[in-house]
């Protein structure tokens, strides 16, 4: 567990959204991973059992990749605060008050799930053609996390709406630095 003292953003605002994207990024390739291993064996067993058709498997694992992504996040969230794009850009996830519950957890959750959600369908919207109705939902999507530039502690909207904050944990000093070869053995 980090134990480096948290402040609540890195110089500017930009490098606030900047960090949270490329933790976002990170975890969204992780989450990939654990998802077609959490769906494997569902999908093994749709397989043996070939009768069942492809609709039920579809509306099955649309029901449960949303769980497991929430096994993911929020076990990282309250166990350790952190995520492992979380970790690699330097970042904490903590309660605005008190400890982060699983609720608290699962409300920030759903609410970042709803503007990703947001952005996936913008974007469909826009490959289908339909761009007038696509900037809705893009529009969702960019007041979330462009909310970070209006609030006063550099914060996404959903960490506003769910009572947590997000943090920039400095390097601690020394981090980072090789080892000179003066500093061997004598």
């Amino acid at each position: 567990m980090n134990t480096h003292v948290a402040v609540s953003s890195p110089p500017g605002r930009t490098s606030a959204l900047v960090r949270r994207m490329g933790a976002n990024s990170f975890d969204a390739f992780l989450l990939v991973a654990v998802w077609v291993a959490a769906a494997a064996p569902i999908a093994i067993a749709f397989a043996v059992a070939h009768k069942l058709q492809s609709s039920a498997l579809q509306t099955l694992l649309g029901a449960y990749f949303p769980l497991v992504g929430f096994a993911y996040f929020g076990r990282a969230w309250v166990r350790s605060g952190q995520t492992f794009g979380m970790r690699a850009w330097r970042l904490s996830l903590r309660a605005a008050r008190g400890r982060l519950s699983v609720t608290r957890a699962a409300v920030r959750y759903v609410l970042a799930l709803a503007w990703w959600g947001a952005l996936i369908e913008g974007f469909a919207l826009a490959f289908q053609g339909d761009y007038r109705i696509a900037t809705l939902p893009l529009a969702l999507f960019g007041t979330a996390y462009l909310w970070i530039f209006f609030d006063p502690e550099a914060q996404a909207l959903h960490d506003r709406l769910s009572g947590t904050r997000v943090l920039f944990i400095p390097k601690s000093p020394g981090a980072g630095e090789k080892p000179r070869a003066d500093q061997g053995e004598s």
